[in-house]
């Protein structure tokens, strides 16, 4: 792809987010509505967008400059495709309020869910079911953090297993925000019981990487993939 080195931002999607499309045969299907919050620059979205099966993609991230590298990244893809795409700077806890009627096939929440104090995370899976942001059945993905990451403790307790940064704390670029961790039962159950979630698997992802500080840190995450009621 000869734009690849015009895009904005992150410029592959999530490995676990490639899979989940090849391995749920997402690829064999035309004309899918995929919704993601926590889209950021729209990396993951460019898969679906540019595989050339007429789908359309919906995008949302609080962060104005993420959403508008978004615009500019698709607006170079659109002359290529014959999909859609419609990206929203907002809160996804807002987003989510409002009866949109979307009806999407796909629901995708890649590392976004920590960064919600859990009881706004609760409310926003609830309201997903009731304002019909999904359709019954449709296919679910989402990635977390556990209390295994390195980033669990850093700053001030917030609430159960939840901690707020210090402000001038920038060793993961993420001053100030709140993280939020949940185990692998806990995340199951909650799913299980706002948005009916069945047919799933579930992967551990354990991965040592680079602080800001030249640190070496452990990253641990959660994927889930399946379908939901």
């Amino acid at each position: 792809m000869q734009c690849l080195k015009h895009i904005k931002g992150l410029k592959y999607p999530d490995d676990y987010f490639i899979k989940f499309f090849f391995k749920k045969k997402l690829h064999t299907r035309v004309n899918l509505k995929f919704l993601e919050f926590g889209c950021g620059n729209g990396n993951n979205l460019i898969l679906p967008f540019i595989y050339g099966n007429a789908n359309t993609v919906i995008g949302i991230d609080y962060d104005k400059i993420l959403i508008e590298y978004a615009k500019y990244n698709f607006n170079l893809l659109a002359n290529e495709q014959n999909g859609h795409y419609i990206f929203y700077a907002d809160d996804m806890s807002y987003f989510a309020a409002l009866n949109r009627l979307i009806n999407a096939d796909v629901l995708s929440l890649p590392n976004i869910v920590n960064y919600l104090p859990r009881e706004v995370y609760f409310e926003f899976l609830k309201n997903c079911k009731n304002n019909r942001l999904y359709k019954k059945g449709a296919n679910f993905f989402i990635r977390y953090r556990t209390p295994r990451d390195f980033r669990y403790g850093l700053g001030k307790r917030v609430g159960y297993n939840c901690y707020k940064i210090d402000e001038n704390n920038d060793i993961t670029g993420e001053k100030g925000a709140i993280n939020c961790f949940y185990t692998e039962h806990e995340m199951l159950d909650l799913l299980k019981e706002y948005i009916g979630l069945m047919d799933y698997h579930l992967f551990h992802i354990d991965f040592e990487n680079i602080a800001a500080n030249g640190d070496t840190i452990l990253n641990s995450d959660i994927v889930i993939w399946g379908k939901i009621h």
